[in-house]
């Protein structure tokens, strides 16, 4: 599997997309602290937010060798994805520095520019998601592509979002930090619930034969099947981490578990992205 900087890359970039949009959803509940302290406790996850689709640019370049070659690539946006990807992307990179940049200057987070940036983060996930399912590979010519895409963001992105609002809220806070790592446990599971509806349609929206390579998707997945079970194990825990920490009688939110869920859905989600992938090797 010759395709580590596109795995980076979409999975950094579908985090950091699921990210925005799980700030933009516990704006209102941040704001209930005062602007001063919603801005205090929004501004690490702003940060490593904007680093993560920094890293997903750099994993990019990686990928297409020379920025240089992306300017080439996107001089076909009105008939190729793989351009209007490009220019999302961009976009979507571009307006989350901007958020970030913003607050810093303000001292406070602007909810339209939370939006927008959300907006265009979805937009870019479907962009992401057509390059692959607009190709002529069987196991990627389906609606599981689009489904794995988004399921990641709306796993990952609460995850991460929870794991750097808590640090913050924890303290004299703690009913607010057990409400937000609540609401990710909840939207994580709708993130698994499209994943899983993906992947029970992935058998009736492949054709018997792999158009590229002449075999059968499946085929690809024949010497995989322990990872794709590995696979959903990890998810699980992780979840299940998430959810003992959300639902638990506990009042203090446990930060370790929370990094232990955050690592472990990354892992969970890098090894689904790998297959992803092998179907097209």
């Amino acid at each position: 599997m010759n395709e580590w900087a596109l795995l980076i890359f979409t999975v950094c970039m579908q985090a950091a997309i699921g990210g925005i949009l799980m700030l933009t959803i516990f704006y209102k509940k941040m704001m209930k602290l005062g602007t001063e302290q919603a801005y205090k406790a929004m501004k690490l996850p702003l940060l490593v937010i904007a680093g993560f689709s920094i890293v997903g640019l750099a994993a990019s370049f990686a990928h297409l060798g020379t920025p240089s070659h992306a300017l080439n690539a996107i001089r076909n946006v009105g008939t190729s994805w793989m351009s209007r990807e490009i220019l999302v992307t961009s976009a979507f990179i571009g307006a989350t520095c901007v958020t970030a940049g913003f607050a810093l200057l303000q001292k406070k987070v602007n909810l339209l520019l939370l939006v927008i940036t959300s907006v265009v983060g979805l937009v870019d996930i479907y962009c992401m998601g057509a390059i692959y399912s607009k190709s002529l590979v069987s196991g990627w010519h389906s609606i599981n592509t689009f489904t794995s895409f988004y399921g990641t963001a709306l796993v990952l992105g609460p995850v991460l979002t929870a794991s750097l609002l808590v640090p913050v809220l924890k303290g004299n806070q703690s009913e607010l930090a057990q409400n937000v790592v609540r609401s990710a446990f909840f939207i994580s599971l709708a993130g698994i619930a499209i994943q899983l509806i993906g992947v029970a349609l992935f058998g009736t929206a492949i054709p018997e034969v792999n158009m590229i390579a002449g075999h059968n998707a499946f085929a690809s997945l024949e010497g995989y099947q322990t990872t794709v079970a590995l696979r959903w194990i990890i998810e699980v825990l992780g979840v299940g981490v998430l959810g003992y920490l959300s639902l638990g009688r506990a009042k203090k939110v446990s930060l370790t578990f929370a990094y232990v869920a955050l690592v472990v859905l990354f892992l969970a989600e890098g090894m689904s992205r790998y297959v992803f992938y092998v179907l097209g090797a």
